[in-house]
């Protein structure tokens, strides 16, 4: 792909994000979110490979589902109210089918099956923008129109994809597949307290684009494919072992790190609204979550080659322009806990 491609597609998929958290029309609305699908499509065809065709097909084919619900509730909504705009929401229905498309966007149980697929047929860096950076649209128009969304619906996805995120990566081997099962769990947190506390919601999300970015470098930094391609790190590169060791712990959930404090937060704000059995259903789904990442760190820590190999490994790269980026990003995983009294 050529410079001015890059250029371009980079420009577009910025501009239609950053227009989205300022607009309040919701043909705006659908236009940025438009843009970004065909902004994205390329990139995750970028390698010509087969797979790749696939995933840019099912990811092009799930977001225009979801875009054109939404550009249809949106007129029945205008048709009803005789306005366009996202704050103006009266028509139940109409709230329902928008709320339901911007779950399917944000891989939310139910509608979470494009998402391990389309993760696994593309590159690792690219998984990294589907996982975090495309999940800002359709998280900023749930936040704008919070006080109208269909609580209920929100409150039984997040509990699925919680559950589901746990079973889905119990039995998986394939890395990005594993990092997308997560990100679906994830996603249930963040929308639990979307309608109660929308600023919980907020720091969620951002706390885990912290925690799952330098996960994604380490593993694109050592070109791992599966669980087993990442064993033995310890015995070659203690740094990288220690970065992985640190951001899945986090990634977990586990205090004293950074990934404890949304998860803290949202427990504690449901058991003082009330909402007790589904905190402690939340709670109980999230340990499969953690199982899969100890298994993680069982397998890229305390386990090592049974012989010791004269070849150069392959992570030991020279001048990596990530190196920096991830050492700062892990050590916001390890100490930004002692934020939460202030938040």
């Amino acid at each position: 792909m050529n410079l001015m491609s890059w250029v371009m597609i980079t420009f577009s998929i910025t501009l239609s994000t950053s227009l989205i958290t300022s607009t309040t029309h919701w043909l705006m609305t659908w236009v940025c979110l438009e843009i970004n699908t065909l902004a994205m499509t390329p990139i995750i065809s970028k390698s010509h490979h087969p797979r790749a065709t696939e995933a840019a097909t099912k990811y092009y084919l799930t977001q225009t589902l979801a875009s054109t619900a939404l550009l249809f509730a949106a007129t029945m909504n205008a048709m009803n109210t005789s306005n366009w705009e996202m704050h103006l929401i009266t028509d139940p229905l109409s709230t329902t089918i928008i709320t339901t498309t911007l779950l399917m966007k944000m891989a939310a149980a139910p509608f979470h099956f494009w998402l391990p697929e389309v993760s696994q047929g593309t590159t690792t860096m690219t998984t990294l923008t589907i996982l975090t950076w495309q999940k800002i649209a359709p998280l900023t128009i749930l936040l704008i129109t919070h006080n109208k969304t269909n609580a209920p619906l929100l409150m039984m996805s997040a509990i699925m994809s919680i559950m589901i995120g746990g079973l889905g990566s119990l039995n998986q081997t394939q890395l990005r597949k594993l990092m997308a099962f997560s990100s679906i769990a994830h996603t249930g947190w963040i929308l639990t307290t979307l309608t109660t506390a929308p600023n919980i919601s907020s720091i969620a999300f951002m706390t885990y684009t912290l925690t799952l970015t330098p996960t994604l470098l380490s593993i694109n930094l050592t070109t791992s494919v599966t669980m087993k391609d990442i064993g033995g790190m310890w015995a070659a590169s203690p740094c990288l072992m220690v970065v992985m060791t640190t951001t899945i712990f986090s990634l977990g959930g586990l205090p004293p790190l950074t990934g404890f404090m949304p998860k803290w937060l949202i427990l504690n704000k449901m058991t003082a609204t009330g909402m007790i059995t589904e905190a402690t259903l939340m709670a109980m789904f999230s340990m499969l979550s953690l199982y899969v990442y100890t298994r993680l760190i069982y397998i890229s820590s305390m386990t090592m080659s049974p012989h010791t190999s004269l070849m150069p490994m392959k992570w030991r790269l020279p001048n990596n322009k990530h190196m920096m980026t991830t050492s700062i990003l892990t050590t916001m995983t390890m100490l930004l806990l002692p934020m939460t009294p202030n938040l």
